[in-house]
């Protein structure tokens, strides 16, 4: 609510400086407006947890086998998407601005490089370097794709699964000591999730709109039991999750 307030003043300030001859005012005041509008969007976003846990997931295959993915916000990745080439462009018209008006300076060379600098996470969301995040489940085992990288376990690889909490909500798939972990950056320089450091799945409940308590029993029910692995990809692994209730972890 204070950013939505500080958007809204922030172009009443920028009509009243536009009213006095200064129109680039009103730019200026708009974009930062809407900076403020998605900063506080993202928030909400990520605390939303009111969708069943049906309506993040999909059949799908991974490797060639049949999978059952369960997907992360789209709503939280389109944000910070967007905030991001709001900030690039804002940088951008700055520096094209001032050189327009004073010629080449340190400070538009320095909006000009933070501007492309923050173009290329937008880019790289382009070229999939950067993806709306997902953990699919197979007959073998789990393969999790944050925004910033890809991990991968068999299940004979995971010797438990624990809920716990790092300021926020976290699904642990903890790997043996000596497990066969797969797992890789996607990109350099927008690393904005980080792997563990030692062999596990994490799943980061803040990326996902759904309940935490439904998601932990959901993953954790394919976890410990091996004789219902054979219906993920498939239309009964859908209906289990129909059928998860949220309950306390």
């Amino acid at each position: 609510m204070v950013l939505l307030v500080i958007a809204v003043a922030s172009v009443s300030f920028g009509a009243t400086v536009a009213s006095a001859g200064h129109p680039s005012g009103l730019v200026y005041s708009v974009l930062f407006a809407v900076v403020m509008a998605l900063v506080a969007a993202f928030g909400v976003a990520s605390r939303d947890r009111r969708r069943p846990l049906t309506h993040a997931i999909r059949t799908t295959s991974v490797g060639g086998l049949p999978a059952t993915e369960i997907c992360s916000s789209p709503r939280q990745f389109a944000l910070l998407v967007a905030l991001m080439t709001t900030l690039a462009g804002t940088c951008v018209i700055g520096a094209v601005h001032l050189f327009l008006r004073q010629g080449m300076s340190v400070v538009s060379g320095l909006l000009a490089v933070v501007g492309l600098v923050l173009a290329s996470l937008p880019v790289s969301a382009l070229l999939g370097r950067i993806r709306r995040g997902r953990v699919a489940l197979t007959e073998r085992g789990v393969t999790q794709r944050g925004w910033s990288f890809e991990s991968a376990l068999a299940w004979t690889e995971i010797a438990g699964v624990k809920a716990a909490f790092n300021g926020h909500p976290v699904i642990l798939l903890i790997g043996y000591a000596n497990a066969e972990w797969s797992r890789s950056y996607t990109t350099r320089l927008w690393r904005i999730d980080r792997l563990p450091p030692v062999p596990m799945i994490e799943v980061d409940c803040r990326r996902f709109d759904v309940d935490h308590r439904a998601l932990y029993d959901y993953l954790t029910c394919y976890a410990q039991n091996d004789d219902l692995r054979s219906e993920l990809g498939y239309t009964a692994a859908v209906v289990r999750a129909e059928r998860t209730r949220p309950a306390s972890t």
